[in-house]
């Protein structure tokens, strides 16, 4: 059943028209590409400081691809036929573009806890065998007018990591605030 070809609708003058499959299929994905979209501008906070921008890239991020799949698909569909395999496919690409979507928005604009584990403070990274490593500290984010995060060690005797760019979704890695925060990440070869 998978592999047995599906008459399309036909025009009127008795002709096959992929156009309504073709639009289907492209249509499919453009509601996975908005799904998509829409999950990586809320990561970026880009939706809570410019929402006017955030629409317009999530409309040109589904129309284009939306406009360009459908002249494939309809020619791919012109030439090969339309089969059941190929609207399984289509929907399970769907799917799976659409649950993945979250992870990748944390992926690719992660939170600024995050940022820190992945950067300093993660397995591997400069500070993870260190009192910074944050299992060990107490975070807070005392100026987020100016996106700092200040790291403060659990055990005394040990001075506050304060660190700029600490913005959920930033770009730009996390730099030390002042010189006492330079002198603690070159101490532990950051």
């Amino acid at each position: 059943m998978l592999f047995r070809r599906l008459e399309p609708p036909r025009t009127a003058a008795g002709a096959p028209d992929y156009r309504p499959p073709a639009m289907v299929f492209a249509a499919v994905m453009a509601v996975a590409l908005m799904v998509t979209s829409f999950h990586m501008v809320l990561a970026s906070q880009l939706f809570h400081d410019h929402r006017r921008t955030a629409y317009a890239l999530v409309c040109a991020a589904t129309m284009v691809p939306f406009l360009a799949l459908y002249a494939v698909g309809h020619r791919i569909l012109a030439r090969f036929g339309l089969y059941m395999w190929q609207s399984l496919t289509v929907g399970l690409l769907a799917l799976c573009m659409m649950s993945a979507a979250p992870s990748w928005a944390e992926t690719v604009f992660p939170r600024a806890h995050a940022r820190y584990e992945r950067e300093l403070g993660g397995p591997g990274r400069c500070l993870y065998n260190s009192p910074y490593r944050l299992d060990r500290t107490q975070t807070t984010y005392p100026a987020p007018e100016r996106n700092q995060m200040l790291i403060d060690p659990i055990e005394d005797g040990h001075p506050k990591l304060r660190l700029d760019n600490a913005v959920d979704g930033g770009l730009r890695h996390l730099k030390p605030a002042d010189d006492s925060s330079r002198q603690i990440l070159t101490a532990y070869g950051c």
